[in-house]
């Protein structure tokens, strides 16, 4: 395989490449550009010099893999979020995308990334190696007029969110976060320790006792018409959410709108008063995922403790070559006192082989069997999903009832969120 680690040496030839394909600009030598790639990213990259009529020094395709976190289902697995890839004009069209692609997909399993995100220009392209779209950042433009209708809530304060304040934000997020699915975990060194740059701002909602009980985030925009970007907000209850859009109402001096960044079926929406509420008319961001170890994705989620028995799940996977990853293959999963355990089960093995990993000991060759393509495997290990919903997008998703009901109870949750920073 031509795909290689790209160094700091090669970062000038991959800006430079990446630059002409998003557009931009870009100039080696600012004292501003980088030495190096990123900490905590995996840079990948095929040297033109190795493909007929190639120039030394040029970057024929490229990429980089954030060794992110996500939260799922009351647990945290490692995700390779893939950006920046690119693939020259003088060497388009030669295979080089499904091959930095597949080298990536690799790369998240020798690394113990169980699952691999990215936020897609053209979904069909990824599609054809296994990923599946799973959510989409959608946001609302709402009057202030409207913010302005809803009461204060009393035993309530807001405090400035600074430097030294900055980390309780942090830890409320991951607080009220931990029962999502998908949302990244935020922590340094992809994400500063520190307040994000300017014109980043944000709020923490008090009581008097001065523990913290949600924020808001917003950048101040241009233009009186939608000058506010609300990045988030989050809170505890339904009156600490209302407490923070009702402090939103007070920019009505100077703005007339705000654009208000959403989770999958975002609790903020249920108090939005009046019908003055739009869609954002700017493109609609997708977020796609792809499991890359089925067994690791779902044992790093918590099952709920109610929930006790055990199936044979069986994932295909033609998109990539055989032993590129560890999405397809044949599994016993169990869930039990809030664990999950999944086997691998060999082809061909005794049915009596996995027994030991079933709850109270039941033969492997009693379990009911659930079969999943790996986009039907992509759509419905970060949760959020039932087997039907796989089946009503066209993806195949089949197994019994009892069989059915187990696996929707274990990956039940929150339908995915993705935001991308504070």
């Amino acid at each position: 395989m031509r795909v290689r680690d790209l160094t700091a040496e090669d970062l000038v030839g991959y800006r430079t490449m990446t630059s002409g394909a998003f557009g931009g600009s870009f100039d080696p030598s600012s004292p501003e550009v980088a030495k190096g790639f990123a900490a905590g990213e995996t840079a990948l990259g095929i040297d033109a010099s190795t493909l007929p009529g190639g120039e030394d020094g040029v970057i024929a395709a490229g990429a980089r893999i954030r060794h992110d976190q996500v939260v799922l289902g009351g647990g945290l697995a490692r995700c390779g979020g893939v950006s920046g890839l690119a693939v020259h004009p003088a060497h388009r069209g030669d295979g080089l995308f499904g091959e930095l692609l597949t080298a990536i997909i690799a790369r998240c399993q020798a690394e113990t990334m169980p699952l691999s995100m990215l936020y897609p220009s053209n979904p069909s392209i990824y599609r054809r190696y296994g990923y599946q779209v799973v959510s989409r950042v959608e946001s609302l433009i709402v009057p202030l007029v409207d913010l302005q209708r809803l009461r204060p809530v009393p035993g309530r304060r807001l405090v400035a969110v600074t430097e030294r304040t900055m980390p309780r934000l942090r830890e409320l997020y991951h607080s009220l976060s931990e029962g999502e699915n998908a949302l990244l975990r935020r922590e340094p060194p992809l994400f500063p320790a520190g307040l994000p740059p300017l014109p980043w701002s944000a709020l923490l909602l008090e009581d008097a006792d001065g523990e913290a009980h949600g924020y808001v985030s917003w950048s101040r925009r241009g233009g009186e018409e939608v000058g506010i970007e609300v990045h988030e907000l989050f809170g505890r209850t339904r009156a600490d959410r209302q407490a923070l859009l009702h402090s939103l109402g007070s920019w009505s001096t100077v703005t007339a709108s705000i654009r208000l960044r959403l989770r999958s079926d975002d609790p903020v929406l249920d108090l939005l008063p009046g019908g003055g509420a739009r869609p954002d008319p700017s493109p609609v961001p997708l977020v796609m995922m792809r499991v890359i170890d089925t067994a690791a994705t779902l044992q790093a989620r918590r099952a709920p403790q109610h929930l006790d028995g055990a199936v044979r799940l069986i994932v295909e996977d033609d998109t990539v070559p055989a032993g590129t990853c560890r999405a397809a293959g044949r599994f016993l999963v169990s869930a039990h006192e809030g664990t999950v355990t999944a086997l691998e089960e060999t082809e061909g093995a005794a049915p009596e082989a996995g027994a030991a990993a079933v709850p109270g000991g039941s033969p492997a060759a009693a379990l009911g069997t659930a079969r999943l393509d790996i986009h039907a495997a992509s759509l419905l290990l970060v949760g959020g999903r039932s087997l039907a919903d796989a089946r009503r997008l066209g993806l195949h998703a089949e197994a019994d009832a009892p069989t059915e009901a187990f696996v929707d109870a274990l990956l039940a949750g929150p339908r995915p969120s993705v935001l991308d920073a504070f």
